[in-house]
């Protein structure tokens, strides 16, 4: 969906308060009677362990589907109260759903809080309502790390042993010192992708974000305001090279990649499928270290099963073999998607020495990452906040807006949009 498509849905549905209450007219309820489906996205788990579920699975009918977009689809199949899945995928916006947790098995009525200690606390918590119903059960993770071209680093003079660049640029502040010495040494280089970037990456390190799990805005307190200064200070000081477009969208943005432009960038683990898929020609030049400012999570998925479902128990059966620490470490290894369950992080599987990062086990730095992050609550909202402020970021690095005018336009808009959703 695009920011205004995303945006409109959100006010139509009412944040889930609206639309969910229309009746079935008689079709049928789940999407494949007399089996046990699963809707998740596109490359969202491994493909052998899918394959091997279905076998494991077989008496069940179990019977997983990729879909491009889970949500519009899961929600029009929820709000329609027909040809719903037994089982589905939810992002990291799971928020969304936690008004209408009765669409959906609490997994505790199942026996999931037994299994609780083998996954993150904080990826737990943000599964979980807030008052207490655990909706979805964890899938992957996003921890944030420093991705940089070793032998550009090396060229510039400076660090560029992982562990070196990491005590070199503990915080943002030091990896822009660190950008102007680059700028220096290899003029058109840049370490910065866009503003949205630093902003993004800088929230995802604080412990709040827009709403607390009561319900309340806090997004006009000084975390949010920190990040938005942060990454103003990165176009002031001419570090950012514009691109404001998804890295699997950018044509010119792998392009930079490949030619060596773009040195470095803070992102996801899941940036790395993107990286290699795009530069392979690169293969071997790359790193991955600590990110400056510390921990942070962009991403991450989770599994629910919906109250539709006529075997609840076996379905839980599926999600947690398809989920257990063992698999995850395998879904990691055939797909990127970090795990959220820490035994995984030894597991063999998971820490393979990578030959693009120059043998470097990544899984370690992803691992300290993702053990550090500080939980968060994700609001049903937070997606379109977090558009409405980049919106504006985007109008300060692109079009010279100035940006004490842009904070406030973004702060008008902001209010308004909580204004109708009746959140103030």
């Amino acid at each position: 969906m695009t920011t205004l498509d995303r945006r409109r849905f959100l006010a139509a549905l009412g944040g889930l308060g609206i639309g969910l209450t229309v009746a079935g007219c008689g079709s049928p309820a789940t999407t494949d009677p007399g089996s046990l489906t699963l809707w998740y996205k596109n490359g969202g788990m491994s493909d052998a362990v899918l394959a091997e579920a279905a076998q494991r699975f077989a008496g069940d009918r179990f019977d997983p589907a990729a879909v491009s977009d889970v949500r519009p689809k899961l929600l029009t199949s929820l709000a329609g109260r027909a040809y719903t899945p037994d089982m589905a995928m939810l992002n990291d916006d799971i928020a969304l759903y936690f008004r209408n947790s009765d669409r959906f098995v609490d997994l505790n009525t199942l026996g999931a809080a037994a299994l609780r200690d083998q996954y993150l606390p904080w990826k737990w918590q943000a599964g979980s309502t807030p008052d207490g119903k655990l909706l979805g059960f964890p899938i992957d993770t996003g921890p944030s790390a420093l991705y940089y071209r070793k032998d550009l680093f090396e060229q510039a003079g400076l660090p560029h042993e992982p562990d070196d660049v990491a005590a070199a640029v503990p915080t943002w502040e030091d990896y822009f010192a660190l950008g102007r010495q680059l700028l220096k040494a290899l003029p058109g280089r840049y370490l910065i992708a866009d503003a949205k970037t630093v902003y993004t990456y800088s929230l995802a390190q604080e412990p709040q974000k827009y709403l607390d799990r009561q319900g309340r805005f806090i997004g006009d307190q000084e975390h949010v305001r920190r990040a938005w200064d942060r990454a103003v200070s990165a176009v002031q000081q001419k570090l950012t090279a514009g691109f404001f477009d998804n890295a699997k969208q950018s044509s010119d943005r792998q392009s930079a990649w490949n030619s060596g432009t773009e040195v470095s960038f803070v992102g996801a683990s899941w940036m790395y499928g993107s990286l290699t898929e795009a530069a392979a020609g690169t293969a071997g030049k790359w790193r991955v270290c600590r990110s400056p400012g510390g921990p942070g999570n962009q991403g991450g998925s989770f599994v629910g099963i919906t109250s539709v479902c006529p075997a609840p128990e076996r379905a839980y059966e599926i999600v947690t073999w398809l989920l257990s620490p063992a698999n995850q470490a395998r879904h990691y290894a055939d797909k990127g998607l970090f795990p959220s369950a820490p035994a995984a992080y030894t597991d063999p599987v998971a820490r393979r020495a990578d030959p693009f990062f120059g043998g470097q086990v990544v899984a370690d730095v992803f691992a300290e990452s993702a053990r550090g992050v500080k939980p968060a609550y994700f609001s049903a909202y937070d997606v379109t906040i977090s558009d409405t402020i980049t919106d504006e970021l985007v109008n300060v690095e692109s079009a010279g807006k100035d940006p004490e005018t842009a904070w406030r336009d973004a702060r008008a808009a902001v209010d308004q949009l909580l204004q109708r959703a009746g959140v103030l």
